[in-house]
């Protein structure tokens, strides 16, 4: 049986938190099956200017073993975007672990997924 992990892109994501945890799963093809998603399907553009498709739309939610949000210059915007929080927040409810990268962590927060939890982040973004 894979495991289904969602990777959450967005307008601004950190290339590093998305393709360093997907080096790591992808290493292991029978165990894993990575999707990435984004509020719409298509390509999605990093921080560093290179572009992603995103396969899945955010909503409606599937069940998933892991879903991650990386950080990057995009979470600025995405932690007033009540739309997009409502959206994660759902997905988040049908994931069996919900982690962050860096300043993905603000996403989280801002959703009100880390109350109770202790938390770090890139600590000039702080």
């Amino acid at each position: 049986m894979r495991h289904k992990i969602d990777v959450i892109l967005f307008d601004g994501f950190e290339l590093l938190d998305v393709f360093g945890p997907v080096e790591f799963f992808g290493a292991l093809p029978k165990h894993y099956e990575i999707t990435y998603v984004a509020e719409q399907p298509g390509p999605v553009r990093s921080s560093q200017g290179a572009e992603v498709i995103a396969e899945e739309p955010l909503s409606p939610a599937r069940a998933s073993v892991l879903l991650l949000i990386p950080g990057g210059a995009g979470t600025r915007r995405l932690v007033t975007d009540t739309r997009f929080l409502t959206a994660l927040t759902e997905r988040a409810n049908h994931a069996t672990v919900v982690t962050s990268v860096c300043t993905g962590s603000a996403v989280l927060a801002a959703a009100g997924m880390l109350t109770g939890y202790r938390a770090t982040s890139n600590k000039q973004a702080a």
